[in-house]
């Protein structure tokens, strides 16, 4: 976590560390990360309602956990901006950022393409894997 604020590294202290390094061809690992997975989930929306910030909305739409649906939503000069949110698990998950896809704004920025996925070669991929080696070397 080094390089990180002390805002990012105070949440992620509030969360269930997940410890299960496993994706979803992985059988019953996956099963047991899936439920680390939605600890970590509750913890997180909890602290958000608790501090006025919640933003967010998703659960699973099959058994499997591999498919995910939602709604997000921001609120600037008291609108509230709502969109709908949705994303697949890669099976090299959790070395693969999943895409997000917020269909709503499909090519009305730069930052969105192909079905309102979030671009993540250029804007998304460079911060998951610097968060997410840096989370992996926090947890050793």
């Amino acid at each position: 976590m080094e390089g990180w604020d002390p805002s990012t590294k105070s949440t992620l202290t509030q969360i269930p560390l997940l410890t299960t390094k496993a994706g979803p061809r992985d059988g019953a690992a996956w099963m047991q990360r899936l439920k680390e997975e939605y600890k970590a989930l509750i913890a997180y929306t909890q602290m958000n309602k608790s501090n006025d910030n919640d933003w967010f909305r998703i659960s699973a739409i099959n058994p499997e956990g591999t498919q995910w649906t939602g709604k997000c939503w921001y609120v600037h000069n008291l609108l509230k901006y709502e969109f709908d949110l949705q994303f697949d698990i890669p099976v090299t998950y959790p070395a693969t950022a999943p895409e997000l896809e917020l269909p709503q704004l499909d090519g009305k920025t730069q930052k969105m393409y192909r079905g309102g996925k979030i671009c993540l070669t250029v804007h998304f991929k460079p911060l998951w894997a610097k968060n997410w080696y840096g989370f992996v070397q926090f947890m050793q």
